[in-house]
């Protein structure tokens, strides 16, 4: 792969979240954090050669948002790492082309049109559910692949779906599946939900109350935005009202503050805690550092068991994503979700590529509704054909302390690994959302 140079930098971030620090010659989970200024990183060129195959990239460097682009970026680029190793597509070395939307829908159009001018053959992005949308409605009116890596909501899957849209991410609709599914068998009788106001949100609150009947009680809801980190007022509310159990749909510095904040008042004597990224560092390093995390208390998704070393590989490939955070970015990074779906989502790409020889962005396509392929977690992930969302496994778990000294972050006990037929949606249940909302239900395995 051609070395990529520098050619425009962007503004430091002035967010400051805590990350973890540890020797470049030790395993990456075992060492002390630190707080660090993250900065963004450059935007990189492509290279001219003919003997690539450049794939496109919708990132996030330049907003609130960008604090985590770091450990998604790296998962992307350790994809690329293992293809090329392996002797890239053809002979022809794999290539990320970024474009910088700054996590603005209103940006998605024009910086996914510059990829496609860019000569990409498809593109991973974009990076938040709130820019999926946009970007299904620019797949669909450009005829050309994405396979977003975020938390796939029904304003993608039903009311603009498209054959030319992929989510490689969390699903809203299985997300509320699971919750339901852990919270009626533990006895939970009422909630209380707490999320950003993203459309996934919503979707995860308003299906689990939906799976779980009119029999649960829904004891209030409350939405903030992303950048929010303030919920002195809204926790003293829950107190009040005494929840069985908290739902929640908030991530990145939303959760460390909840976190924290209930803490202090008391929040997690009263009640447990169900969402995703459960284990992910993003959400979890600072909280670890400062002894602050509620272990035991959290559950919910995660999509990389990374504390597994028993999976053949497991160990390695959390340690080549750490030393691509430092060799690319300058950053210690500790396994994340999000990091992973940007690395299966290349992975996809790349595997449609290897199995068609029809380039076109609708051979590509094509190749994409149809691909399987292997990771280390299992066998067969590919996409469902009416819908196009990724079959993948879903570790159901329990946030706890590792006794064994290895990991300083939360690590999962187990509770279910989901596959997707269990967890996600049927075509029916899509079907019949469709109708009571108004909704055409588009089959995209007809098209």
């Amino acid at each position: 792969m051609k070395k990529r140079v520098l050619v425009s930098a962007v503004a430091i971030l002035g967010l400051v979240v805590s990350l973890m620090g540890c020797s470049k010659s030790d395993s990456p989970a075992a060492t002390s954090s630190v707080a660090t200024t993250v900065k963004a990183p450059a935007l990189k060129t492509e290279s001219t050669g003919k003997d690539t195959v450049r794939i496109g990239v919708l990132t996030d460097r330049s907003s609130a948002a960008a604090a985590t682009v770091v450990w998604a970026e790296a998962g992307a680029e350790l994809a690329v790492k293992e293809i090329n190793e392996a002797g890239g597509i053809n002979g022809k070395m794999v290539e990320l082309v970024y474009r910088d939307t700054a996590s603005d829908s209103a940006n998605v159009a024009q910086k996914a049109t510059e990829l496609k001018s860019a000569g990409v053959l498809a593109i991973l992005g974009p990076k938040s559910d709130g820019e999926a949308p946009t970007g299904a409605q620019w797949a669909n009116n450009n005829k050309f692949p994405m396979i977003t890596p975020c938390t796939m909501n029904t304003r993608v899957t039903i009311e603009n779906a498209s054959k030319y849209m992929f989510s490689c991410g969390f699903n809203a609709w299985a997300i509320a599946n699971m919750n339901a599914y852990y919270a009626a068998d533990k006895g939970y009788k009422s909630a209380y939900f707490i999320g950003n106001d993203g459309g996934a949100s919503g979707d995860s609150r308003d299906f689990f109350y939906k799976k779980l009947g009119t029999g649960f009680k829904n004891m209030g809801s409350s939405q903030v935005a992303s950048s929010s980190t303030e919920f002195s007022t809204i926790i003293s509310s829950i107190v009040g009202k005494s929840p069985d159990v908290i739902i929640g749909a908030v991530a990145g510095p939303n959760f460390v503050s909840l976190v924290n904040q209930g803490q202090q008042f008391g929040l997690w004597d009263q009640c447990d805690y169900l969402g995703w990224y459960t284990c992910d560092s993003t959400n979890t390093t600072s909280l670890a550092q400062a002894k602050n995390y509620p272990y035991g208390k959290v559950h919910g998704i995660d999509l990389w068991p990374f504390w597994k070393s028993e999976i053949p590989g497991n160990d390695k490939l959390v340690q080549d994503y750490h030393d691509l955070g430092v060799k690319l970015y300058n950053h210690e990074i500790f396994p994340s979700d999000m990091g992973y779906t940007w690395y299966i989502g290349i992975k996809a790409i790349c595997a449609a590529l290897q199995a068609t020889d029809d380039w076109t962005a609708e051979g590509v396509t094509k190749s994409l509704s149809t691909v399987r392929f292997d990771t280390i977690y299992g066998n067969d992930l590919g996409f469902r054909d009416f819908d196009h969302v990724m079959n993948h496994a879903y570790y159901y778990v329990t946030a706890v302390e590792d006794k064994s000294g290895k990991w300083t972050i939360p690590i999962g006990d187990v509770y279910k690994v989901f596959d997707g037929t269990e967890a996600l949606p049927t075509k029916e249940e899509m079907q019949t959302y469709a109708t009571e909302h108004n909704y055409k239900f588009v089959d995209l395995s007809t098209l």
